[in-house]
């Protein structure tokens, strides 16, 4: 087991069998939603299809953990070429420790270690760990931004409005929309929507772009990202125009309230993306969902699909990564949830 010692601190692979409990102690003592954490360990570090690997940082001499950094595999595609990705997760400093050097540390080993085998390393760094992944090498890859379309809209009526009228001018909105989504779609046709607990056994379709760096999404990548994840409960949502036809988009869908997160998804060369997000949108609302959300990095063409058929802007951010060879770096990326850890 090779060690990076450095300014009183030291940073080595993880024996997760006798170090396992005691990363979940920092990680709850660090990261958001404690509760999950060691089936967090479970899922992402011992069940990973791909395999993943956990750094931790002892002081210089002592046993005890202080921090961790993590990298899960991840089999993904840039055009024709096939890739192996890094993505970091669960890097935590229990405090007292959380100083530039000790983070340097983490960060650097995770990140070599990765590359060691990997073609790349990524990761969503917070506003404070940007100029830490900076200085590793790391660049702007792209960003993840939340898109959100309203399907009620009285509640954000009731921000400013009394409530009667909010709940009359939502009412009027919403019979307004579902209109217009009727109208515009009426040539189509009605789509067949089908719910499933998992994924089901055929090509999920997408929409291809030369060199567009993007996650490989197999049954089995599915399976385990959504359907045997144990801190969110996922369904998928399958778009047909007949019972027994390829589907022409599919969602991966979790419930939070009265809004439907889309967690992944994926539309077929060609499709209606206005008149899939419109049979989403009568689904999510036929469960009382209130608006729907999703979180992405897409190429233009499927950015500007997406905006066409109601979404909206709220925020973003940032993609960083780091190249084994920059020569070889992706013009585009296209991420979802599916490409996160949690």
């Amino acid at each position: 087991m090779s060690a990076q010692a450095h300014g009183g601190y030291r940073v080595e692979e993880a024996d997760l069998a006798r170090d396992g409990d005691a990363a979940v102690g920092v990680w709850r003592a660090s990261l958001r939603d404690g509760a999950g954490r060691a089936a967090k360990l479970e899922w992402f570090y011992r069940a990973a299809p791909e395999g993943a690997h956990l750094q931790v940082l002892r002081p210089g001499t002592g046993h005890e953990i202080l921090g961790t950094a993590g990298v899960g595999w991840r089999r993904m595609r840039a055009g024709a070429r096939t890739l192996r990705g890094g993505l970091l997760a669960d890097m935590a400093v229990l405090p007292g420790h959380r100083t530039l050097g000790p983070a340097m540390q983490l960060q650097r080993a995770a990140s070599d270690r990765a590359l060691a085998e990997g073609d790349l390393v990524y990761g969503f760094p917070n506003a404070n760990a940007v100029p830490v992944v900076k200085r590793l090498g790391y660049v702007h890859l792209g960003d993840m931004v939340l898109y959100v379309r309203a399907l009620r809209h009285a509640p954000y009526l009731e921000r400013r409005l009394p409530r009667p009228l909010a709940t009359l001018l939502g009412r009027a909105i919403d019979t307004a929309f579902a209109l217009r989504d009727r109208l515009r779609n009426l040539h189509r046709g009605a789509l067949h929507a089908q719910w499933s607990e998992g994924p089901l056994d055929l090509v999920h379709p997408r929409w291809p772009r030369p060199g567009m760096l993007e996650g490989v999404r197999d049954r089995a990548a599915l399976e385990w990202r959504f359907a045997h994840n144990p801190l969110a409960a996922f369904r998928f949502l399958y778009l047909r125009r007949a019972p027994d036809a390829q589907p022409m988009a599919w969602f991966v869908c979790r419930r939070d309230g009265d809004v439907l997160h889309i967690a992944d998804f994926g539309f077929a060369p060609g499709a209606p993306v206005a008149h899939c997000v419109a049979t989403l949108a009568r689904e999510a609302t036929a469960r009382g969902g209130r608006s729907l959300l999703v979180e992405c990095c897409l190429p233009d063409e499927e950015r500007s699909a997406l905006l066409r058929a109601g979404f909206r802007e709220r925020q973003r951010r940032p993609i960083y990564a780091r190249w084994r060879d920059p020569e070889q770096a992706a013009r585009a990326v296209r991420f979802t949830s599916f490409d996160e850890d949690e």
